[in-house]
């Protein structure tokens, strides 16, 4: 009897790595249990509301400054990015894709009936990065590898 791969056996996901997940949901996340032994994550904290930038020249009230460029962040082995639905992964792309640098690997979780592969291409080549073909993780969520093109 064989052993059923876990989601990090296919998106080789290593022990001891540390792996930074972009996702807020728990759906999302728990499709990383269980990770390998001694797997650290890394989890970007969105910006409090209260730190956004917004443009409210016309209404006179006071301005939050422009935000700083968001943190890249380093030691990285493996970055997953998940969302679910069209609007999220464009919102991901435009926050992530700029600030990934040189990690080496780099997966988009997505539901398969939610966000076209087509669609899911175009969006990332429009930043420079190609993908493979789709890894089914379960009946619903698949993955697609990024790299630099």
């Amino acid at each position: 009897m064989t052993q059923e791969q876990t989601t990090a056996d296919l998106l080789g996901i290593e022990p001891g790595t540390l792996v930074w997940i972009v996702g807020d949901s728990i759906e999302e996340t728990a499709l990383l249990d269980p990770l390998p032994d001694g797997v650290e994550t890394y989890q970007d904290e969105e910006p409090e509301q209260s730190e956004r930038w917004f443009d409210d020249t016309w209404t006179g009230a006071e301005n939050h400054p422009e935000p700083a460029e968001r943190d890249k962040p380093s030691g990285i082995d493996t970055a997953l990015i998940a969302v679910s639905n069209t609007q999220e992964f464009h919102m991901r792309l435009d926050d992530v894709l700029p600030r990934l640098g040189s990690i080496g690997r780099v997966w988009v979780l997505y539901p398969t009936d939610a966000l076209p592969l087509p669609i899911l291409r175009t969006g990332v080549d429009e930043y420079g990065w190609t993908t493979t073909d789709p890894t089914a993780l379960d009946e619903t969520w698949s993955a697609v590898q990024l790299t630099q093109s």
